[in-house]
């Protein structure tokens, strides 16, 4: 192959585990009626699970030597499940971003030909992370790839490509899945909170069914609307809540999701509640405010979601989140 294949990551190992739910995907198969007369492409999504399992998913459409493609039994397609197939090429290489030294091997392999197929097909991840250097030294060949030769970008922030890439590549913009593909990608863990809160975020879904800690934390961000009645009990629910560091973020997401809900609630809209499996609960919480103190306290979450950016202390933040909303609570008893 004359290039290394560059060390799997988490997501890259479980391409073959999203085959079904991606070949059912109504993008991707719009997608593969219309290759014909375009080498460029570049999806685009949030979700990084996702874009770059349907990258992969593609590159074995491309690569398949079966007419009916991508068969998933050809040694082709078997190759490209195991991210081992020497014309299916990989950046980045050992590390985060996409960088100049990556487009100057893509430039120099571009032009090989093919070993086991009779195309070339080239993935860039999260491409949302290229220097800007590396994007502009791929615009000539995303605008005049030689022939045979398929180049894949996949993005997760569209804000950080250049529109000149965007104008040289077939783009689509990749849909949230449904609750129902999440639970088939999940298996037996797709539990209700974790499908909920994940909002058709594959990525996201993941990391929660995955993680023992979001359980804890679902429960733990539940136990504090309910029963924090003061601020004496302040410090013992943000110790409980920020147990783990780094986890500040899935606590903000729980308690937004759940203030949501409650707003739904208030507006009468209990349909459209995420958290079904704890309705009754919320309900009774939802008592305590009106609609307007709930809309106050989602935006004080944004507020703290930003301040999480700037690498702010966790506990400090949580702190004045939880009297936030006791003050909030107070103002709406008086």
């Amino acid at each position: 192959m004359g290039i290394k294949p560059c060390k799997k990551t988490y997501f890259e190992k479980k391409m073959i585990e999203f085959s079904d739910l991606i070949s059912k995907n109504i993008q991707y198969k719009e997608l593969i009626s219309q290759t014909q007369n375009c080498a460029s492409f570049l999806f685009s999504s949030p979700d990084e699970v996702l874009v770059t399992n349907f990258s992969y998913m593609f590159a074995k459409f491309l690569l398949c030597s079966s007419e009916n493609k991508p068969c998933g039994l050809c040694e082709n397609c078997k190759k490209v499940d195991l991210l081992s197939h020497s014309d299916l090429i990989i950046y980045p290489k050992n590390h985060k971003g996409i960088l100049v030294e990556d487009i100057k091997n893509l430039i120099d392999n571009v032009y090989l030909s093919p070993v086991e197929s009779d195309k070339k097909v080239f993935v860039l991840n999260n491409f949302s992370l290229a220097t800007i250097q590396s994007q502009n030294k791929l615009l000539k060949i995303l605008e005049e790839p030689p022939r045979n030769v398929y180049i894949i970008l996949n993005v997760t922030n569209e804000s950080k490509v250049l529109p000149t890439i965007f104008s040289r590549c077939k783009k689509i913009r990749l849909n949230k899945l449904s609750d129902d593909e999440i639970v088939l990608a999940l298996k037996d863990k797709a539990t209700d909170s974790v499908v909920d809160l994940a909002t058709g975020d594959l990525t996201k879904a993941l990391n929660f069914s995955k993680d023992t800690y979001f359980v804890e934390t679902y429960k733990a961000c539940l136990d504090t609307l309910k029963n924090m009645k003061d601020s004496k009990m302040v410090l013992n629910f943000s110790t409980r809540l920020v147990s783990k560091k780094g986890e500040i973020g899935t606590v903000l997401t729980i308690l937004e999701s759940f203030y949501r809900d409650m707003l739904l609630i208030r507006l009468g809209q209990e349909s459209l509640v995420k958290n079904q499996n704890i309705l009754l609960e919320l309900k009774t919480i939802s008592l305590d405010y009106d609609a307007d103190a709930i809309d106050k306290i989602i935006k004080k979450l944004y507020e703290v979601k930003r301040a999480v950016d700037f690498n702010c202390n966790e506990s400090y933040l949580i702190d004045n989140l939880l009297l936030y909303i006791l003050e909030v609570k107070y103002l709406c008893k008086l």
